[in-house]
């Protein structure tokens, strides 16, 4: 069966990184981002350029998705933007992280449905379940995505199952200084920047894995338990 892998905000970083890691395992990845990327280019993977804040963009992958493959190994969740905190902004986030993964949740049921184990991964944030002094339109509407894990495991269980993965920092921006890097990873009880592999690897933890569904996958370096002892 032709059952491609839908990864959303797939055309840079952890993205572009976990679409080709799945390229090369053998698995058809369509990648869903507002830009193409040649860095991108794989014979597994199929861009298709839509803004998912657009419900018409949404509609358009909906349409191609539903006909040009017999049905749907996995989403996965992972457009993301991390914006300032004022009201505009807020609803740019609310359509990117909430509104997407619902509609297209809702609309490719089917085809999630006809093959015999299907995985839907929410990409979250640690922030998704502590909040944010910062950026708090950022960490709310994570946590609505967050939230949505719970009521779509229960509605699509048992052949679908429904997990989310809370990373704190991976990459670093490009254009960090040393001292904001060392304040940054501080934050963490492993003081070290990853890189996009702890994210891939729970992706494909979660597609094997046989009994998880409405489950959080903490992959922050221990950020939770750096935060609370400071505080004790």
């Amino acid at each position: 069966m032709n059952s491609p892998i839908l990864v959303t905000g797939a055309s840079q970083r952890v993205g572009l990184a976990l679409a080709l890691n799945l390229a090369q395992a053998g698995h058809t990845v369509v990648s869903a981002s507002r830009s193409k990327n040649p860095e991108a280019a794989h014979p597994n993977i199929v861009q298709f350029q839509a803004d998912l804040c657009r419900e018409d963009d949404r509609l358009a992958l909906i349409e191609h998705l539903q006909g040009h493959y017999d049905g749907l190994r996995a989403i996965v969740h992972n457009a993301s933007l991390w914006l300032d905190d004022d009201l505009a902004n807020l609803n740019t986030m609310f359509k990117l992280h909430v509104e997407a993964p619902y509609h297209l949740n809702l609309a490719l049921g089917a085809q999630l449905a006809k093959v015999d184990k299907a995985d839907i991964i929410h990409i979250c944030d640690e922030t998704s379940s502590r909040g944010s002094g910062s950026h708090i339109g950022y960490a709310a509407t994570k946590a609505a995505l967050q939230n949505m894990v719970l009521s779509f495991a229960a509605k699509y269980a048992p052949n679908i199952r429904v997990n989310a993965i809370l990373p704190g920092l991976l990459i670093l921006k490009a254009n960090s200084d040393e001292a904001y890097r060392q304040q940054t990873l501080k934050k963490a009880l492993l003081e070290f920047e990853p890189g996009a592999q702890p994210l891939i690897d729970a992706v494909r933890f979660l597609l094997d894995s046989q009994y998880s569904t409405g489950s959080n996958l903490v992959i922050n370096g221990g950020r939770h338990l750096k935060n609370r002892l400071a505080v004790d």
